[in-house]
């Protein structure tokens, strides 16, 4: 099964999920999986502390400087010279750095947009954790399917084996079929130890998933099958994802911050501003002391900095411009996927399987009979094994449409679901 066909499993996420664990027999659930995810996955947890790191530096910004406190004496005695013949001069005083009255507006307007950048890639971050989690749980459930399967074929050719074993031995039935059902007995223990070998390894990719949970059990394929559910509309879709697209918001929030930083280095053209003010004490009389220090910005005007600014923000503006088209396109082409897929399922004959079993049934029973040939039954039980897949990755896809339409409109990956919903409804 191609990869892209298992992310399809994390729409059990929003629908009345066709795919779930049997949470009976304490098996894993996909709820444990995607929960242990985005709760205490490394991933989203190094997402989170970026947005504690924004929200540092944002009360960073907030913050108003600190005063400055000085004390000096003038016309003092050096150690070991006479006293000097004026009188001693003691100062008091505090200076007030004055910069923040105009450029704290536009500092803290570029940490909150960057908190807002930092919020976006967490939601991003979390659809990342969600498709690569319930890849690696459908990769599982896929695996299972193609062991069970591949089981299925193993044993019903090992009984027609056993049969053909007798009939050759009381003349009924030619040496020849007995050696072909042998070789396909042998060659559909080899897919089903491939099979083995395959889930282990889907088992190991899903395992960083659960690390956390107590117990971690194999999960399997839900025994009903729902049916599609209904794709939403396009228009409400591209709206959505206009307002709560994580990539558009982070892209945004961007462009924000550096409008924020042009503004802030235009305003650094003047710096080191500061007001003074304290005591002077000379022959016994405490005086005043104020004043205004001022840098001029003869030779250094921050221009340099400032066409940094201005670059990177019209650098921002296209990438938003891009990130907007890239987004509106994805959604357009997720929603006609989800369309197709959901007609094409729709289309199916819910009596699908039933029909392909009936099928080998039916050959089998003939050839029994001696109404029907060897190749006939071996080309049902194929028949049967792979229509079985086919129908799965079939629903695999019309679910995988649905979740890459969800993702793309951003939606949150818990939004509107409960643990039935979850769970397939299972209580």
């Amino acid at each position: 099964m191609r990869p892209t066909f298992l992310i399809a499993l994390a729409a059990s996420l929003a629908t009345a999920g066709w795919l779930h664990a049997q949470d009976a027999s304490g098996e894993l659930r996909l709820t444990d999986v995607i929960r242990a995810a985005l709760t205490r996955g490394p991933l989203v947890e190094a997402a989170r502390a970026r947005v504690r790191a924004a929200e540092g530096a944002r009360s960073s910004a907030r913050a108003f400087p600190n005063p400055i406190l000085s004390w000096q004496v003038e016309n003092a005695r050096f150690p070991g010279f006479t006293a000097p013949s004026v009188d001693r001069e003691t100062s008091t005083f505090a200076s007030l750095p004055l910069e923040f009255l105009f450029q704290r507006g536009p500092q803290v307007r570029r940490a909150e947009q960057g908190l807002r950048a930092a919020e976006a890639d967490l939601a991003a971050a979390r659809w990342v954790v969600v498709l690569d989690a319930t890849r690696a749980f459908g990769r599982v459930l896929a695996a299972q399917a193609a062991l069970a399967a591949a089981a299925d074929l193993r044993a019903g050719l090992s009984d027609l084996s056993t049969f053909n074993q007798t009939r050759v031995a009381e003349g009924v039935t030619p040496e020849g079929d007995l050696i072909r059902v042998r070789v396909e007995r042998d060659r559909a223990a080899l897919e089903e130890a491939m099979a083995e070998a395959e889930l282990a390894r889907a088992w190991a990719e899903l395992r960083p998933f659960v690390q956390t949970l107590s117990a971690s059990p194999l999960p399997r394929l839900a025994t009903s099958l729902p049916p599609p559910p209904t794709v939403p509309a396009l228009a409400a879709l591209v709206q959505r994802s206009r307002q709560s697209q994580p990539e558009i918001l982070a892209a945004r929030a961007r462009v924000d911050a550096s409008r924020a930083e042009a503004a802030f280095q235009r305003r650094l053209s003047v710096r080191q501003v500061g007001l003074v003010f304290g005591n002077k004490r000379i022959a016994g009389e405490n005086t005043m002391i104020a004043g205004l220090s001022l840098s001029v910005p003869l030779f250094n005007r921050n221009r340099g900095e400032i066409a940094r600014a201005d670059a990177e923000r019209d650098a921002a503006e296209q990438e938003l411009a891009w990130t907007e088209r890239r987004v509106a396109a994805r959604v357009e082409a997720a929603h006609r996927a989800a369309e197709v897929m959901a007609s094409r399922l729709n289309s199916l004959s819910p009596d699908l399987l039933e029909r392909a079993e009936e099928s080998r049934r039916i050959a089998l029973a003939a050839y029994r009979e001696g109404a029907g040939s060897l190749l006939q039954v071996l080309d049902a039980s194929r028949a049967l094994a792979e229509v079985r897949q086919t129908y799965g990755r079939a629903l695999l896809a019309g679910e995988q449409s649905l979740l890459e339409l969800r993702a793309t409109s951003g939606e949150d990956p818990l939004e509107g679901t409960t643990d039935a919903t979850l769970d397939g409804g299972h209580q």
